[in-house]
């Protein structure tokens, strides 16, 4: 592992596509800081700030190695001199660090200028700093970007829409086959152990197996990035 490479690779990004990152950024806290201009209490939803976040991260990673799609980029990103590991390590600091931070930023900047307004304003108006986000929040984030790095690099073409697609397809097969095995479970106990069974599933720390699964798959899907990422290159 080289990181003088990743540094090569950091500025060779940001000189072809520092630009449209800030770009991003300042009409992402411009959207934001309006929409809460004009909420009538002031503040903008925590729903539609997870919302946001959610959508344009899922965005970002979902086209990071859209350099794959025209020949001519594909076979200079395949001549950079780095290593299949390096340029795995890059592409998803890139995704889980820089992303999120920079649309994080913008959308905390944006409604800290909603609230400045709203402020001056009206003397009267209770200004607050507000972080709608907690770990959990962006544990699912980060899974659910893993999910669509891999994506990215996977299809050849249109990869958000196919990811999401999958996706759909196989949460809708373990729906149906957590449904029907849950099911047959559930008719063929007693009352009284259905009793005990609902008193053990309330009492269960769940978030402790979802937290689990989330990184079960965040780590499954950045190895699988790897893998792909080395037989593109061979």
């Amino acid at each position: 592992m080289n990181f003088r490479n990743i540094i090569n690779l950091s500025r060779r990004y940001f000189i072809e596509g520092g630009r449209k990152d800030i770009t991003t950024f300042f009409i992402v806290t411009l959207i934001i800081a309006f929409i809460g201009f004009i909420q009538p209490m002031g503040r903008v939803s925590d729903s539609f700030m997870a919302f946001v976040l959610f959508i344009m991260s899922v965005l970002y990673a979902g086209r990071t190695f859209s350099i794959f799609q025209p020949v001519s980029k594909t076979i200079h990103y395949l001549t950079i001199p780095a290593s299949t590991a390096e340029k795995t390590l890059f592409n998803a600091c890139l995704v889980y660090l820089y992303y999120n931070a920079l649309l994080i930023a913008a959308l905390f900047l944006g409604t800290t200028i909603s609230e400045l307004i709203h402020k001056l304003m009206s003397s009267d108006y209770n200004f607050q700093l507000y972080f709608p986000f907690d770990w959990s929040d962006l544990l699912s984030l980060l899974t659910l970007e893993s999910v669509f790095l891999f994506g990215s690099i996977y299809f050849k073409t249109h990869p958000v829409a196919k990811t999401l697609l999958s996706l759909m397809v196989i949460m809708i097969f373990f729906f149906i086959l957590d449904t029907s095995i849950f099911g047959h479970y559930m008719n063929s106990l007693s009352p009284e152990k259905m009793m005990h069974l609902n008193k053990s599933m309330e009492e269960a720390t769940i978030n402790h197996y979802a937290y689990g699964f989330c990184i079960v798959v965040f780590v499954f899907f950045n190895f699988m990035t790897w893998l792909r990422l080395r037989e593109t290159e061979a």
